[in-house]
């Protein structure tokens, strides 16, 4: 056996890649064998390798290394491939199935939400009325409220006056102030919920999704015909809800530090 396995050698070569990546003014050789626990001889043929692909380069005057911009055209590359609706597909549809009721994901468009995906539950008789494509203002839905929760109150404040205001049902929010103390609650308890204020009969709890930049990409939600959904049972679906959020935040590059 030689000196180093192929997979010791890449362990190595991404450990040089993270010190390199979070030293601003680069690293010598030295520094950088004591900071890895490596031999300099080591750490100089895979700093030769690195260098040779293009992802390291050499300071000539000071000795340093330091990072180049490729990793940042890989990381690009990736952040372009992303696909919310492909990302968050399976873990839709894993949550219609343990819960039994029916899955929303929506993304924001200016200052309204657009239903871009929908899983309906087998075992559910009641079918939504909504639809992939159909938009809504976001006061009056649980996805809605969850994105405004995490906006400034002036990016509340213009999202209100911009919208037009106006009662879907007969508990529709439609007052500001009535609206900022949803918002208040719904950062406590880090999801939203909408108890018949979109369509009568259905209540839905809501929480964000976020990706690589730690901002809002979309939201998903559980809805289902009031009958079914108590208080003790949307108490009961809020950590599912919430970790299939996270699953679909992980994946778009967010961190599990951004859900609350």
């Amino acid at each position: 056996m030689g000196e180093q396995s192929p997979v010791q050698s890449i362990d190595r070569a991404f450990s040089l890649l993270e010190l390199l990546c979070a030293s601003r003014d680069g690293l010598p050789i030295h520094a950088l064998s004591e900071a890895a626990g490596l031999h300099k001889s080591t750490v100089h043929r895979l700093l030769a390798a690195m260098a040779a692909r293009g992802y390291v380069r050499k300071d000539e005057d000071s000795g340093r290394y330091r990072m180049t911009t490729r990793i940042c055209e890989l990381s690009a590359q990736v952040v372009e491939s992303l696909d919310i609706l492909q990302i968050a597909r399976p873990p839709m549809e894993t949550l219609s199935r343990s819960t039994g009721e029916t899955v929303h994901l929506v993304v924001r468009e200016g200052d309204e939400i657009v239903y871009v995906n929908k899983v309906e539950s087998d075992v559910s008789s009641m079918r939504m009325f909504s639809r992939i494509g159909m938009r809504r203002p976001m006061y009056c839905t649980a996805v809605g409220k969850a994105i405004l929760s995490e906006l400034p109150d002036e990016e509340v404040d213009r999202i209100w006056n911009a919208s037009d205001i106006q009662p879907y049902t007969e508990h529709t929010i439609v007052s500001l102030e009535r609206l900022k103390v949803a918002l208040a609650s719904i950062r406590r308890r880090g999801c939203a919920y909408d108890n018949q204020e979109n369509e009568l009969g259905v209540r839905c709890i809501a929480a964000t999704i976020h990706d690589y930049t730690g901002g809002i990409c979309g939201a998903l939600s559980i809805s289902a015909p009031m009958l079914r959904m108590s208080d003790s049972k949307i108490a009961q679906l809020q950590p599912q809800l919430m970790a299939a959020c996270r699953k679909i935040s992980l994946a778009m590059g967010g961190s599990d530090a951004v859900q609350r």
